[in-house]
């Protein structure tokens, strides 16, 4: 699975975001699951209230092998967690082109109290598409921080796999 994450500078506003996931016109079909563009406006704006340079970001992900509505958005609960993102403040659309689906979530990088984290982003994108891809029985797509997330998931196995008291 592909994942792409872009952080929306608040100054630049909602509206290109909203017209590509909302609107697209290569797409066959638009779902919109969760969300509305009245919702990125707001974020944007409560991003501006805080003085944050960004206020949106946009995770694109695009599965090689294709995945129910239910999976794709189970895949979007993960990329929340992973983030640390309210569920309740997201929003998910859906986009068919030439007979596949793939995602849009689209999350405020306000977070109620807190700055949604940046921090080793891409990896991180990464590591929760390998293990969607690996719980899924999909074949594993090479990635430019696979090496990292090798050590990552070293790490964690051994953790869990550790003996309890």
């Amino acid at each position: 699975m592909i994942v792409k994450e872009t952080r929306v500078k608040t100054g630049s506003g909602h509206k290109a975001l909203a017209a590509h996931v909302l609107q697209g016109e290569k797409n066959e079909a638009i779902l919109v699951l969760e969300g509305s563009e009245y919702w990125l406006k707001d974020w944007g704006k409560e991003a501006k209230r805080e003085g944050l340079t960004y206020g949106l970001r946009h995770i694109a992900f695009n599965p090689e092998q294709t995945m129910t509505d239910g999976e794709l958005s189970e895949f979007a609960d993960r990329l929340c967690e992973e983030f640390g993102a309210d569920k309740a403040s997201r929003s998910l659309i859906l986009h068919q082109k030439d007979g596949k689906r793939h995602g849009h979530l689209i999350l405020p990088e306000w977070q109620h109290d807190h700055v949604l984290s940046s921090r080793f982003s891409y990896i991180r994108l990464e590591k929760v598409a390998r293990l969607e891809e690996i719980r899924l029985g999909h074949p594993l797509t090479a990635g430019r921080h696979d090496a990292a997330n090798r050590l990552s998931l070293s790490h964690m196995s051994r953790h869990l796999l550790a003996p309890r008291d």
